[in-house]
């Protein structure tokens, strides 16, 4: 007979002090990074409304959202996504900028753009910001006009391989991808993906069936979840998971 645990407040907390720990107890030693997904879904499984997944996001996500940034040595997004959401400078803070100094860490985490295609909007505001330094990881070098921030290519090399290479050329130890996903898939689909922050906005979008948080062909196998924190806001719940080995069979 299974057992269900009342979710009850015992404590408040802010988002980083939530979340004060989580960059040292998932580090482990090793060639690639560690990747944690970050992503936001509607109770019906929509993951935007109005083509944006902010039009979903609410105060304690956008905390949540900020905290993980803080901690993180680059953050991650498809180019399209990025596009959509007209990504800017990563920490625009200074206080937070300052915090990750004196944590040892830079000021701007690295801004890692995904493309299937090549293409990078120019008119992008992060390629605008001269404190950020954007990593394009795609099959060629994109043709990007000289912009404000630093540009930097990794190109041709599998998902995998480019894991490395941030790893040994940038120093990058620990991934957050905001998405789409399509990104989010690919990563699965590779088995590249550690953790999981998932939350869940209490509303009911409607409209014709879309893409879940993760758009893929069927995984080959599916993966395994083990729920390591879940925290509530109002009616907000948001989930942390680690992403444990293939289960294989049904």
């Amino acid at each position: 007979m299974a057992g269900f645990d009342e979710l009850t407040v015992a404590q408040t907390l802010d988002a980083h002090a939530a979340l004060r720990d989580w960059r040292r107890e998932g580090a482990t030693p090793g060639s690639r990074p560690r990747i944690a997904i970050n992503m936001i879904t509607s109770v019906d499984a929509r993951v935007t409304k109005d083509g944006r997944s902010g039009g979903l996001s609410g105060e304690a996500d956008r905390e949540l959202f900020h905290a993980l940034r803080a901690q993180a040595d680059a953050v991650m997004a498809g180019a399209n996504t990025a596009r959509i959401e007209r990504y800017g400078a990563i920490i625009r803070d200074p206080a937070t900028r300052e915090r990750r100094r004196a944590a040892g860490l830079r000021p701007q985490p690295y801004a890692i753009l995904a493309t299937r295609s090549g293409r990078i909007d120019p008119s992008l505001p992060l390629l605008a910001d001269p404190d950020t330094h954007v990593i394009v990881v795609g099959p060629r070098q994109s043709d990007l006009p000289p912009r404000a921030a630093r540009v930097d290519y990794i190109a041709g090399a599998t998902l995998d391989g480019a894991f490395t290479e941030l790893h040994d050329r940038f120093g990058v130890d620990l991934v957050l991808c905001e998405g789409g996903p399509t990104l989010c898939g690919a990563l699965l689909t590779a088995g590249l993906v550690d953790e999981l922050f998932l939350t869940i906005t209490p509303r009911l979008i409607g409209g014709p069936p879309g893409p879940t948080f993760v758009d893929s062909p069927p995984l080959e196998a599916e993966t395994a979840l083990t729920l390591l924190q879940l925290l509530r806001s109002g009616d907000e719940l948001f989930a942390r998971y680690r992403c444990g080995p293939a289960l294989v069979g049904p």
